[in-house]
């Protein structure tokens, strides 16, 4: 009888541990969907959860959004996040995922009622904004006196408030986590008030699929997510995000790998 339970401890052991690693792309730092130095976030934590119950272990690769989407479409990587449908080709994109609602932000009395009101002002942007926001959004930066796309998020809001920069362009929730993380930081923390800041709700909700190269990867992925959002683990995981003070939570242990370090 031993014997035996000892061999099924060892075959589950053994199925256990061969887990297919899949490499996913996510961006350098974009709270609080990825949270690079506390390796979680929202999406982290639904890639993770979604694949819980699969054969699939994700591994995290932080990286630019350009280089997401480089890397995958060269098959160097097996998923990304944050993709529309019609920007990559010879990928498999996942059900809806989430919801980003990007706002152009300026500082009082700067009020924006339309997007072709971006002419003239010196614009910054994420990347890739004009492919994912639309044609009308590219054609009102192309006449702004200087547009900018970047990749670290958080010198948008700085730009902003340190007069560098007359528009910001991002989402609202990495827009606040990066004005209160400045206001703690700096010096004279009365520049990144609130109260300074014009939210211009001139862009549509941006709805974001993953991708991966894999059918099957992107096969158990939806059926996760469908679960998840069926018994509730989707929204608890949004939810977990609401408040500022989130530094007692546990950090993962799934392996996560910088740009550095890829190959």
């Amino acid at each position: 009888m031993g014997s035996k339970f000892g061999g099924l401890c060892l075959l589950f052991l053994a199925f256990a541990g061969s887990a297919e690693p899949v490499r996913v792309g996510v961006s350098l730092a974009i709270p609080p969907y990825v949270l690079r130095a506390e390796e979680r976030g929202i999406e982290l934590d639904l890639v993770r959860e979604a694949l819980k119950h699969s054969t699939f272990e994700p591994h995290f690769y932080y990286l630019s959004l350009r280089q997401t989407y480089e890397l995958i479409e060269r098959h160097q990587l097996d998923a990304i996040i944050n993709v529309r449908p019609g920007l990559l080709n010879n990928v498999h994109l996942s059900a809806p995922v989430i919801t980003f609602h990007n706002r152009v932000f300026t500082l009082a009395p700067r009020k924006l009622a339309k997007l072709s009101e971006l002419a003239g002002l010196n614009v910054v942007a994420f990347q890739r904004a004009r492919d994912v926001l639309g044609k009308e959004f590219s054609d009102a930066v192309a006449k702004s006196q200087d547009y900018q796309e970047v990749a670290r998020q958080e010198l948008q809001v700085r730009q902003l408030f340190e007069g560098h920069a007359e528009a910001v362009v991002m989402e609202e929730r990495i827009f606040e986590h990066y004005r209160q993380l400045w206001a703690a930081q700096s010096e004279h923390p009365e520049r990144y008030q609130q109260s300074r800041v014009i939210s211009n709700a001139l862009l549509p909700p941006t709805i974001y699929h993953f991708a991966f190269t894999s059918s099957a990867v992107r096969d158990a992925f939806d059926k996760g997510l469908a679960s998840m959002k069926q018994d509730g683990r989707y929204e608890k995981i949004m939810a977990s995000y609401q408040n500022a003070d989130r530094a007692q939570r546990p950090v993962s242990s799934t392996p996560v790998i910088t740009a550095q370090n890829q190959k």
